[in-house]
């Protein structure tokens, strides 16, 4: 992933200064796991048998969990254009029975249950559905069934335990959010039957030297340029079709992690309020969100994600009947999709807003490890930045209590 933005701050080496400074106390913290996750290669290899045998076993498969559940994988499996994957998030019956007109084999069909705390409400009622539905089939649900969460009591790990169904971990360490390179993220590539040691490969390389200068910490220091200009709005585009539920996990992880109350209120100053993240497909979205962009007074961070693969294609333009795309004639046909990516963030510098371009080659399972680590990186050293724990969520987990009592009343 390569990255071009140029910064107007005049305390720009400070910045650079502060983004490394970050990023250093985040990985000193011993309380985190996530980013040590490419160093446990008995995790991976573990995933990796359990998720061939189970892989081998169906030839369809439903992956039941929300939020960071869910999110990942379900970027993943858009991005290797996976169609035998179905994802059950919301417990929405319409969906429930939706799906049910879908598969008409459920002899061949394989159920992932994934959960952190292994008590998601929405993810035990939808286990609740499918085990009335296969005891109806007259079929074991557990003999279909992959669990992943932390290996500790829970409803699910319970209820896995005792039924013999396959149980992979999400270590404590890790936060739900953050455990895409987990087993979570393991399974997902597994049953996609893609290469789960290349996307640990991606995931390590991060760290490598020559990426962090280049990549990792001018991306770092783009954000705490916003962060000091107090950008309200952060806009993550990207132009790739299969590749836009990238940024959906991407706004999770944002909003989740950096919506929160500083730590430590320091003397005279005012504490740092994240940007609220918004995702965009280009060119889908410069026909509504881009007047937005364009003309609010708000300030705003944008970043447009392009793929050399979509804008490359060598398939060349077909023949032009009308004028409007008489310019595309003798061109490959990507190079529309390019333009608008270029225009963009030409049109972002025009009218003087803060932007950075980020240039990826193709969707893969290395660059997506590559990915997923470096956004948890920069997230996490926002965090160091901003004076907050950003590995916390208790706006989330007041919901939660609500809805209980809600229910329970």
């Amino acid at each position: 992933m390569k990255v071009n933005f140029q910064s107007k701050n005049k305390n720009s080496d400070e910045m650079n200064h502060q983004a490394q400074s970050c990023l250093e106390a985040l990985l000193k913290r011993t309380d985190l796991g996530f980013f040590k996750l490419p160093k446990h290669p008995t995790m991976w290899n573990t995933a990796q048998e359990v998720t061939t045998t189970f892989a081998k076993k169906f030839k369809k498969f439903v992956w039941v969990g929300i939020g960071g559940s869910s999110l990942g994988p379900k970027s993943m499996a858009l991005a290797f254009a996976n169609e035998d994957i179905y994802f059950v998030e919301n417990p929405d019956l319409k969906t429930l029975q939706g799906l049910n007109k879908k598969i008409t084999n459920w002899q061949e069909v394989g159920f992932v249950f994934v959960s952190k705390s292994g008590t998601t409400i929405e993810t035990l009622s939808i286990l609740d559905y499918y085990l009335s539905k296969f005891e109806q089939l007259k079929l074991n649900l557990a003999n279909h069934s992959l669990v992943i969460t932390e290996l500790k009591p829970s409803s699910l790990y319970d209820w896995a335990k005792s039924n013999q169904v396959p149980v992979l971990e999400i270590p404590l360490d890790v936060g739900g959010r953050f455990s895409v390179l987990s087993s979570v993220g393991q399974v997902l590539v597994g049953i996609a039957h893609k290469d789960i040691q290349a996307f640990r490969n991606g995931a390590a390389s991060v760290f490598e030297q020559n990426y962090i200068e280049n990549t990792l910490l001018p991306m770092i220091h783009f954000y705490i340029e916003g962060l000091n200009q107090k950008d309200v709005l952060s806009y993550f585009w990207y132009y790739s079709d299969s590749a836009y539920q990238l940024g959906k996990w991407l706004e999770q992880l944002w909003a989740e992690s950096l919506a929160k109350k500083e730590l430590r209120k320091g003397a005279n100053h005012t504490p740092y309020v994240a940007s609220v993240p918004i995702v965009a497909l280009g060119a889908n979205d410069q026909h509504s969100v881009l007047q937005q962009m364009m003309e609010t007074q708000l300030q705003k961070s944008v970043v447009v994600h392009r793929f050399t693969e979509s804008e490359e294609m060598a398939e060349m333009f077909p023949k032009s009947h009308f004028k409007e795309t008489s310019p595309l004639q003798n061109k490959k046909f990507g190079m529309l999709l390019k333009t608008e990516a270029q225009t963009m963030t030409e049109s972002q510098k025009e009218v003087n807003n803060h932007v950075m371009e980020l240039q990826l080659e193709t969707l893969n399972e290395f660059t997506i490890g590559q990915y997923f680590m470096t956004y948890k990186l920069i997230v996490g050293a926002l965090g160091e930045y901003m004076n907050i724990e950003a590995f916390n969520q208790p706006g989330v987990e007041l919901g939660k209590i609500i809805t209980k009592k809600m229910l329970a009343n």
